[in-house]
């Protein structure tokens, strides 16, 4: 594989607190020629599941990852490779051990981040699969400390818009060094790009 595949994996769709249908990101994801994309709603798959039916239905060539954004009582996590929801409400490990059982993967969303619920206690950034060490919509310090702990532990590296528009799909890429995206998480076969806009900030 020559060129890595480019991924999306933080967006969010009008299913939780976005302000762009499915339909609308499918459609700027593939303008912008983006492999891969995962629709991560706050607590819940329904944006996901929906976007697979109409790659499905439609024939459209992206490839839809199934994630979530789950929010625990000691910040955000990215739930990868799942379609089942899962107790929602409840502590980091045992959503963690949970996603697990489903044959998922967990990334840590915009760490140190602490006014949007990113998580910042080191222990989890220990117990995660991957960490997010670029979001488009965090503080250069962040993403930085994100990336020097990510690191450290040897975790693999994810990287999301956090778009809540569509307009902002593709600003934070994860580029995935195989076609098995859940198998390049598992073996950290990934990087991350990304551009920072202060119009994200603004538009919620």
């Amino acid at each position: 594989m020559n060129l890595p595949l480019k991924a999306d994996l933080h967006i969010h769709s009008n299913y939780s607190d976005g302000k762009s249908s499915v339909r609308d990101i499918l459609n700027v994801a593939v303008r912008r020629g983006l492999n891969v994309i995962s629709i991560t709603d706050h607590d819940t798959l329904s944006g996901s599941l929906e976007a697979i039916d109409i790659v499905k239905e439609e024939h459209i060539p992206i490839e839809i990852l199934p994630g979530v954004e789950i929010s625990t009582r000691c910040g955000h996590l990215l739930a990868y490779g799942i379609e089942k929801d899962i107790d929602y409400d409840a502590d980091v490990r045992d959503v963690i051990d949970a996603v697990h059982d489903l044959g998922g993967l967990i990334s840590l969303a915009h760490p140190f981040q602490f006014y949007r619920h990113g998580a910042v206690r080191l222990k989890y950034f220990k117990i995660v699969d991957c960490i997010e060490v670029f979001n488009a919509r965090s503080l250069f310090i962040f993403n930085k400390l994100s990336n020097y702990f990510c690191n450290r532990y040897g975790k693999c590296k994810t990287a999301g818009s956090d778009a809540h528009r569509a307009e902002f799909v593709g600003y934070g890429l994860t580029l995935i060094y195989d076609r098995d995206v859940m198998n390049a998480m598992r073996n950290r076969k990934t990087d991350v790009i990304g551009r920072y806009s202060a119009k994200m900030l603004i538009l919620k």
